[in-house]
């Protein structure tokens, strides 16, 4: 008798202290579900600035994205929402193609990329945009146009539609995109992305380096602020001021150009007010 509830009181020790540790395993794993793309906030990135110098890509956080696959691209992972993209945009995604909706103040442009988020040129690309202004009753239909890069350039190509879209910057918005391809099955795509708090890309934005972008590191050569090498103080660093690109050798040369955009990028046009008149 006192053998069984000595081995009665050995197996219930053991079944708390296996609970006990896969608990504590359960506690450090990763969630499940988590892939990239499923609209989850990864370890370590930050919510973006307000200010309109900021450094964020535009990006709207809490948006879940349209595609629900792992994507293994160039530069790993499809960035999450709140992620820095190419252009300072936002993206949405079909089974075949990638769009990054880049807004400014007078101009809303779309990049068009391949499913491993390599670039695409946008010529043959057809999009029009359905905006609802709560000053206006009927939603606006703005078609967009192709606009062509210089011959040389080494900037990707786009399409664009000037209007004035500050009457929503901080507000709720729903917005339907409808992009036509030449061909394939996937021709014809409309998305709907909704924004709880509409933003306007800033003035001075940070993006994504991709493979595309050393053509122009490689033209630019050296860091504006430091004098240096781009590359000789570790990852390079890219900004938009205004529409025109800047590479940086290191994170700690935003504050410099934030605080004199034009003696940098002397091109720039001034800093546009955000507020309508």
């Amino acid at each position: 008798m006192k053998t069984k509830k000595s081995t009665h009181r050995a197996t219930t020790w053991f079944v708390a202290i296996a609970l006990a540790l896969l608990s504590v395993h359960l506690s450090q794993s990763p969630a499940r579900g988590q892939e990239a793309g499923s609209g989850q906030i990864r370890q370590g990135e930050t919510a973006p600035a307000d200010d309109i110098l900021g450094d964020h890509s535009g990006a709207k956080w809490g948006r879940t994205p349209f595609n629900r696959h792992t994507w293994d691209g160039p530069t790993g992972p499809l960035p999450t929402p709140g992620s820095i993209m190419p252009h300072a945009g936002d993206y949405v995604s079909s089974e075949r193609n990638y769009f990054e909706l880049v807004y400014m103040p007078m101009q809303t442009r779309v990049y068009l990329y391949d499913y491993k988020f390599r670039p695409r040129s946008a010529k043959d690309v057809q999009a029009q945009m359905t905006l609802q202004l709560s000053s206006e009753a009927p939603p606006r239909q703005i078609p967009f146009q192709f606009v062509p890069q210089p011959s040389g350039s080494i900037e990707q190509d786009y399409v664009a539609a000037n209007f004035d879209i500050r009457p929503l910057q901080g507000k709720e918005a729903s917005i339907t995109f409808q992009f036509t391809l030449p061909g394939g099955k996937t021709a014809a795509e409309t998305f709907t992305p909704h924004y709880d708090h509409f933003a306007i890309r800033p003035y001075i934005a940070r993006a994504m380096v991709t493979g595309a972008d050393q053509d122009a590191i490689a033209q630019q050569k050296t860091c504006p602020v430091m004098g240096v090498a781009l590359g000789s103080r570790g990852p390079v660093v890219k900004l938009y001021v205004a529409e025109f690109p800047l590479y940086l050798s290191a994170e700690d040369c935003i504050a410099a150009v934030k605080q004199a955009p034009q003696k940098f990028v002397p091109q720039a046009p001034p800093v546009p007010k955000l507020g309508v008149e």
